[in-house]
């Protein structure tokens, strides 16, 4: 019982987290700028793309990195290669049906999502022995492996503008070593063997 309320009151904090760093203070407005002309993009991009999902353009082609001796498809992933190193180049995830905006069933969810993921969290804090301190720094670990495994890789790969790459490596960093200090405060001590 003690591990669900340590992830519920985690989740909590990690939720609060949210809204603070994003809502109420805004600390990471710099890394997502705004445009003036989105309604035109928006209507070209609902023109272009079939169905909801990510697009990384230029596309590549389907033969590109494959022997062949196809003038048309040297040409083509030529085209591609120049296009890559001209730019622009974007990842645009595209979604063709709207949404509301924060609708209760998006907080809902994201609560959800938050407060498992505290549970694999505490789960793990756990099982550390020791004290307070060595299983916040261990969450601390674990959020910073997790920051730089998935936006550091993913920032690498598809060349995300860093401001927005490292502010969401940080924003994980904060939330999920915030919610560590909880689950390490509320979780018994395990004696060291």
């Amino acid at each position: 019982m003690r591990h669900l309320l340590a992830a519920f009151v985690a989740a909590i904090v990690v939720f609060f987290w949210g809204f603070l760093a994003y809502a109420a203070i805004g600390i990471w407005e710099f890394a997502y700028p705004t445009t003036k002309s989105d309604a035109a993009i928006l209507e070209t991009l609902d023109a272009a793309l079939p169905d909801d999902g990510a697009y990384f353009l230029p596309s590549m082609p389907e033969t590109y990195m494959t022997e062949t001796t196809d003038p048309e498809v040297v040409a083509a992933n030529k085209s591609f290669e120049d296009r890559m190193a001209k730019g622009p180049i974007a990842l645009v995830l595209f979604r063709k049906g709207g949404i509301a905006p924060m609708a209760p069933s998006e907080l809902i969810r994201g609560f959800v999502i938050e407060f498992v993921a505290a549970l694999l969290l505490t789960c793990v804090l756990s099982s550390a022995r020791g004290s307070a301190g060595r299983r916040v720094f261990l969450g601390f670990t674990i959020s910073l492996f997790t920051a730089l495994a998935t936006w550091g890789v993913a920032g690498n790969f598809f060349h995300l503008p860093l401001a927005y790459m490292y502010s969401n490596m940080a924003d994980a960093v904060i939330a999920w070593t915030l919610a560590s200090v909880v689950i390490a405060l509320m979780l018994p001590r395990r004696a060291e063997v």
